[in-house]
């Protein structure tokens, strides 16, 4: 049985919270049971179903205090062995409420600086479990401090998203052989309908671009909505589809015809789906990722994607092949959206490029097989 653990609660929204139900999911049709641990859950409360059990880890202490503990002695190396201490009294054996009887492996989605992983290194230690971590690192800007390389040189193995990530551990001082590259499969609907979300916006058969992100300076959004008067000069029946959390931005969206945007807000899952479908491109400039998930959706259903200036998406994304590398200039991000906007026989011909190589790379079968080599589990696939 697999442990699979993090801060926050797996049923919530989120890339990561989204991973573990797939993964979990996936191991059940295996045969393979499981249970999650967690330890808070945000205002908006559970938003999605899990097919594993869910324990609710309490500390000794409320972990808003606790945080404020961390969050003090973390920057100090010097007390990083203190922290391990503190963390694994706060969160002892008893916390976990029997959960761990007949678990082979705990797995942690988190890094160093989410405090319980340091708790589950010390447990899993002490009772001879197999302990493994999905950080989700963006190198240079979370995930990569002292503490979170002490907290990852207790793994048995650490799963990086892309080389990139793995090279950049690796010369922090983790272990070569604990690092093993996994990439992620699409998960968004598969049922994605075009012609249901067309119609509704108002689009008819206008060329689409698709955002879906954060809307702020490290996705790219405000560059891309200066690029967009700059696209419309040369496309001017183009809209900008806008799905994500964060400030719109209403100074910039003002320099845009209203005819020439369409805002979904944080959209379902099912819209999320229909937006795929429904655009001719995906766009998202971003300058960090760890992967970038949302480039092998959009790939699923077959559309170019636009990446940034993130390593993570440029080793994922060939430049001219499955979509184009842009930085977040506005001239030159859309000269990018342009060359694909104005040549739709480029854009099929990535599109379908992208669901080859999503076909080929990014599969749930080669994200359980890579998680159940790392725990010295028989593949059953």
């Amino acid at each position: 049985m697999t442990g699979i653990l993090s801060i926050n609660d797996p049923s919530q929204t989120g890339g990561l919270a989204s991973y573990q139900r797939q993964l979990a999911d996936a191991l059940s049709q295996l045969g393979l049971p499981g249970w999650f641990g967690f330890v808070q859950t945000n205002s908006c409360g559970p938003t999605h179903d899990v097919s594993w059990k869910k324990t609710k880890l309490s500390s000794k202490l409320p972990w808003h205090i606790l945080r404020r503990i961390f969050y003090k002695l973390a920057p100090r190396p010097a007390l990083h062995g203190a922290l391990e201490r503190l963390a694994g009294n706060a969160w002892s054996e008893s916390s976990f409420q029997g959960a761990i009887s007949g678990t082979g492996q705990l797995h942690f989605v988190g890094t160093g600086w989410d405090f319980m992983g340091l708790a589950a290194a010390r447990l899993a230690r002490k009772k001879g479990m197999r302990f493994t971590i999905w950080p989700a690192v963006h190198p240079g800007d979370w995930g990569d401090d002292r503490i979170d390389v002490r907290f990852y040189r207790q793994a048995d193995a650490v799963f990086c998203q892309s080389d990139y990530e793995r090279n950049h551990l690796a010369k922090l001082g983790v272990p070569e052989s604990k690092l093993i590259r996994c990439g992620l499969p699409p998960m968004c609907h598969t049922d994605g309908d075009g012609a249901r979300l067309r119609p509704k916006l108002n689009l008819a058969d206008r060329p689409c671009v698709l955002f879906l992100g954060r809307r702020d300076v490290g996705k790219g959004y405000p560059a891309l909505l200066e690029a967009w008067p700059l696209v419309l000069k040369q496309c001017p029946e183009a809209v900008l589809l806008l799905a994500g959390p964060g400030d719109s931005d209403q100074a910039r969206l003002a320099q845009i015809p209203s005819k020439n945007i369409r805002d979904l807000g944080c959209p379902s899952e099912q819209e999320k789906a229909d937006a795929y479908a429904a655009c001719d491109i995906f766009a998202l400039p971003s300058a960090h990722e760890s992967f970038g998930i949302v480039y092998v959706e959009a790939w699923s259903y077959g559309k170019p994607v636009i990446c940034g200036t993130a390593p993570a998406s440029r080793e994922l994304v060939e430049n001219g092949v499955t979509g184009l590398w842009a930085d977040q200039q506005p001239q030159q991000l859309a000269a990018s959206l342009l060359r694909l906007l104005l040549h739709p026989a480029d854009r099929l011909a990535m599109g379908q490029a992208g669901l080859a190589h999503q076909q080929r790379h990014y599969t749930t079968a080669n994200t359980v097989a890579c998680h159940l080599k790392a725990w010295n589990i028989a593949s059953r696939i």
